[in-house]
């Protein structure tokens, strides 16, 4: 049995490429999350600890239990990942009707490379109009550390709003919201 529990959806715009991911991605899962600097920006720790290949097939296989998982291409070349996933924080749910599909992504370039050359712009563009325009998500909920700039540019950029900061320490967690109307608002 593999790790990962796969789709057949298949994403394209230009030269970016979102496809199922799958078990023969999981070598550069390991190499990127165990990179303390990709996982500085993913996990929001100032010291993030790498993580062995078995606690990344814990991961992956977990969160694709309840998320579509795609791998990132570049002109065919693996550059990241991302996950459109049913919203598991208790906390967050809490904020929306409970009948509301509310869904979280997340994202990961692990090409170092690839990072500040506008693949996350792209991404993210894709997965929008795959959320609520193909899955008829209800709302988006983004989350990233105060420090991830480029994350939050992002978020803002295609139209998230700030919906909860909240204080963890001398940082702060972000939360983002996009609702199907405030997408569709801001796509005009």
């Amino acid at each position: 049995m593999g790790v990962l529990r796969t789709h057949d959806y298949v994403l394209r715009e230009g030269c970016i490429t979102l496809r199922p991911l799958t078990d023969a991605d999981l070598p550069l899962l390991y190499r990127w999350n165990a990179d303390p600097e990709v996982l500085y920006w993913t996990e929001g720790e100032e010291n993030p600890k790498p993580m062995t290949p078995e606690e990344v097939d814990g991961m992956y296989r977990q969160i694709s239990q309840h998320a579509l998982c795609f791998a990132i291409e570049v002109e065919g070349e693996f550059v990241g990942d991302c996950w459109l996933q049913k919203m598991n924080l208790p906390e967050v749910r809490a904020l929306y009707p409970p009948d509301a599909d509310v869904r979280r992504i997340d994202v990961t370039i692990g090409e170092k490379r690839w990072w500040g050359r506008g693949v996350g712009t792209r991404m993210l563009s894709l997965m929008l109009d795959f959320a609520f325009d193909k899955q008829d998500v209800d709302v988006l909920h983004c989350i990233c550390e105060d420090y991830n700039v480029r994350s939050c540019k992002l978020w803002k950029r295609q139209g998230f709003v700030l919906v909860d900061p909240r204080q963890h320490g001398a940082r702060h967690e972000l939360h983002w919201r996009l609702t199907r109307e405030e997408y569709r608002h801001h796509s005009l």
